[in-house]
């Protein structure tokens, strides 16, 4: 009977572990509670000084490939030597692609992917070379793993590396799309990776409609929320509690995630008379803008910067919230977010949303029903709906159970996951596991489980 038990999924990932994807790392636990075996090949280790709790539960090892090219390059020229050596004919016409595409580029992000997958080729996976044990079965040489299926998260340089190892070793691969990666990327060789993939899935259904056009009709994407564990997001008692409102908005200090309309805005309510006082949690490259724009507005007595937190003690400001606001927009490069987490996380625990109409965030949010969404890059539109929930403190906590409701319904992370499990199975070949029970023995499918499945795999192929 074939299971998961004794195949391996490589998850190539760009950094790991990261404290602003707790989706991946959600979706990795959950994967192994469905019975996956994981090896993370990740590019970087962020090094950050905080790390989810849920971190330490992920049983995967982890391989971290060198992404500095030039402080390893005889580490890389060595590895891609043996491997051209190794096998010639698909060494030569995949860097030949490679190299072909980065001068056209006139950029070297392509060879250097392809020189990292080649690394990881070379230094990391069992090919079909094995050895025997005092047994006399056959086991793996070393510390090498042999990955019956390639995955990755982001669809640029995660992906490029899962295509070019694919290429190199014959492992099919698929991969998970977000935010940035799609847009801003180039549609020709995106659209190859669509193709050469078993499946894409991401994380809003906007996502999907552009991939599937960038893809053309043969391209099979599908849409999974990222969604929540429930289970860490329990309901308490939330009636306004706060004397002054509080606001809260999370996410790293980027251009994407409209902080400095936030500000604004906020300025724009204290000057209408309103009260209120705002925590900004996060980190990132426009800290030091956002600090100056705080002062320059003198809104020090309102609006408090936090560094990063882990979730658990992000959870503290999430349950003395009455409203929680981001207010996102699209880049000049086309980049924006997808469905930010932190709005499903703030839903999840009734706090009512004022956030932007692009995206996927009307998926999630919808206005009067789960919170107020108001155009981009308009500090007095945004203000205007923060005003809404303030005015209205008992329709913005009508909201907040709607938007509670929202989650359950779309953004119960284990539901999501076992389509992405569902899909994983057919990649590789294995049609009799059940990828949903949870815990105990992996059987073969009863029938309800098979009719689980083939409902899983009809919204896939859908």
């Amino acid at each position: 009977m074939n299971t998961t038990s004794n195949q391996v999924v490589g998850v190539v990932l760009k950094g790991y572990p990261r404290l602003s994807e707790t989706f991946i790392i959600n979706e990795m636990l959950l994967l192994e509670k469905l019975g996956f075996k994981l090896h993370i090949f990740a590019l970087r280790n962020p090094g950050e000084a905080k790390v989810h709790e849920s971190v330490r539960k992920v049983r995967a090892q982890v391989t971290y490939i060198p992404d500095y090219f030039w402080p390893f390059f005889w580490a890389f020229l060595k590895a891609n030597i043996k491997l051209w050596w190794r096998r010639p004919g698909v060494y030569t016409r995949a860097f030949g692609f490679a190299a072909w595409r980065s001068l056209r580029q006139w950029s070297s992000s392509t060879i250097k992917r392809f020189a990292q997958a080649a690394y990881m080729v070379q230094n990391h996976l069992a090919l079909h070379a094995t050895r025997a044990n005092g047994n006399g079965q056959k086991e793996q040489s070393g510390e090498r793993v042999r990955i019956a299926h390639f995955y990755a998260h982001f669809s640029h340089g995660p992906t490029t590396v899962a295509y070019f190892a694919s290429w190199l070793t014959g492992v099919k691969y698929s991969f998970s799309a977000h935010a940035k990666d799609i847009y801003v990327q180039e549609h020709d060789f995106l659209r190859e990776k669509i193709l050469k993939a078993q499946f894409v899935t991401t994380c809003t259904d906007f996502n999907k409609k552009y991939l599937q056009k960038v893809g053309g009709p043969q391209a099979l994407v599908f849409c999974t929320y990222h969604g929540l564990n429930l289970e860490s997001f329990p309901l308490q008692e939330h009636a306004s509690k706060n004397d002054c409102p509080r606001i809260l908005s999370v996410g790293r200090f980027v251009p994407k995630k409209g902080f400095p309309v936030l500000i604004r805005a906020l300025h724009l309510l204290r000057e209408r008379g309103y009260r209120f006082n705002c925590h900004l949690i996060g980190g990132g490259e426009m800290e030091i803008e956002l600090r100056s724009l705080i002062k320059k507005l003198k809104m020090e007595d309102r609006i408090e910067l936090l560094g990063a937190m882990s979730q658990e003690e992000l959870l503290a400001y999430y349950r003395r919230a009455d409203i929680f606001a981001l207010a996102c927009e699209v880049q000049r490069d086309g980049d924006r977010d997808g469905i930010p987490n932190v709005i499903v996380e703030a839903m999840a625990l009734r706090i009512p949303i004022v956030s932007t109409n692009i995206s996927g965030i009307p998926e999630c949010v919808e206005t009067g029903v789960s919170g107020v969404l108001v155009a981009e890059k308009d500090p007095s539109a945004f203000a205007n709906g923060i005003a809404l929930l303030l005015d209205r403190p008992e329709w913005a906590r009508a909201l907040g159970r709607a938007g509670r409701a929202k989650v359950e319904k779309d953004y119960d992370a284990l539901r999501n996951v076992q389509q992405i499990g569902a899909a994983l199975c057919r990649a590789m070949g294995n049609t009799e596991f059940s990828p949903f029970p949870l815990f105990g023995e992996q059987t073969r499918v009863s029938d309800q489980q098979a009719s689980r499945y083939e409902s899983a795999m009809t919204h896939f192929e859908g």
